[in-house]
C-alpha cells in the first residue's frame, strides 16, 4: 500500500489534469448531443441534467479543497462521480437511438 501512495503523490497532478480534460470533453459532448438538438427542452428528458450535474461536481471538487488533491481517496470519489455522469450520458444516447429522436 505504501508504494501505491508514493506513486500517487509523485503523479497526482497529472491524474487530476487528465480528469479535468476528460470532464471538459464530456460536458461539450453532452451539450452538443442533447441541448443543441432540443431533445431536453422538447421531450423533457432529464438524464442529461443529471449527467451535467455529476460533471459539474467534479469541477467543484477540482477547484475547492486544494489541500485534499494529494489524497487518493478524494480522487477516487470524483472518478466515481465522473463514471456516474458518463453513465447518464450513455443512457441518454441509448434513449436517442431507441426512440429515434434525432
Amino acid at each position: 500500500m505504501g508504494q501505491i501512495r508514493e506513486a500517487w503523490v509523485a503523479d497526482y497532478s497529472e491524474h487530476w489534469s487528465h480528469l479535468s480534460r476528460m470532464d471538459n470533453l464530456f460536458v461539450i459532448l453532452n451539450i452538443s448531443m442533447f441541448f443543441l438538438t432540443e431533445l431536453v427542452t422538447r421531450y423533457r428528458y432529464y438524464y442529461t441534467f443529471y449527467s451535467l450535474l455529476c460533471l459539474g461536481l467534479v469541477y467543484i471538487g477540482l477547484l475547492l479543497p486544494v489541500g485534499l488533491l494529494k489524497r487518493l481517496w478524494y480522487y477516487v470519489i470524483f472518478v466515481a462521480i465522473e463514471v456516474i455522469g458518463i453513465y447518464f450520458m450513455v443512457v441518454s444516447g441509448w434513449y436517442r437511438v431507441v426512440t429515434n429522436r434525432f
